[in-house]
C-alpha cells in the first residue's frame, strides 16, 4: 500500500499563524508607503498646475484663468482659447481627498472644501485637503 501525504491539522494551524504574523508585519510598511506615494503624486500635480498657471499668465497679459466659477475656471485652462491653451487635459484630482473641485479666495487652504485651493490675487494654487499639504 501507498502511505497517503496530508499535511495534520496543527501543521495547517501553524503555517496559518505564521502568514498571519508576517501580514501584520507588511501592513503597516504597506499603509506607510501608500501613503508617501500620495504625498508625491500631490506634488506632481501642485508642479503642474503651478507651471501651466504661469504660463497661462505670460500668455494672456499677466492675468489669471477667470475664477467667477469652477466651470470657467476649469474651460480656461482645458479649452483651447484662439492660440493658446489647452493648458491641462483636465483638472487634477488631489490624490489626498479624492476631489477635482477648486474654491477661490476665502479661507486658508487646508479647510478640506475642495480639491484646491486657488488665490486669485497672488496666483497661489495649494493642495486644499489638510493644513499641513498646504505649505507644499
Amino acid at each position: 500500500m501507498r502511505e497517503e501525504n496530508r499535511f495534520s491539522y496543527i501543521e495547517v494551524v501553524i503555517v496559518v499563524i505564521v502568514l498571519g504574523l508576517v501580514g501584520m508585519m507588511v501592513f503597516p510598511k504597506y499603509i506607510e508607503a501608500n501613503g508617501e506615494s500620495r504625498t508625491g503624486e500631490l506634488i506632481d500635480e501642485l508642479q503642474t498646475m503651478r507651471a501651466q498657471l504661469a504660463l497661462y499668465r505670460v500668455q494672456h497679459e499677466d492675468l489669471y484663468p477667470p475664477a467667477n466659477s469652477f466651470e470657467d475656471f476649469k474651460s480656461a485652462m482645458t479649452a483651447r482659447i484662439g492660440q493658446f491653451g489647452p493648458y491641462v487635459r483636465k483638472i487634477p484630482v488631489n490624490p489626498c481627498n479624492g476631489l477635482d473641485t477648486i474654491r477661490f479666495d476665502g479661507e486658508p487652504a487646508g479647510a478640506n472644501q475642495a480639491g484646491w485651493r486657488f488665490d486669485t490675487k497672488t496666483g497661489l494654487f495649494q493642495a486644499d485637503n489638510n493644513a499641513a499639504y498646504a505649505a507644499l
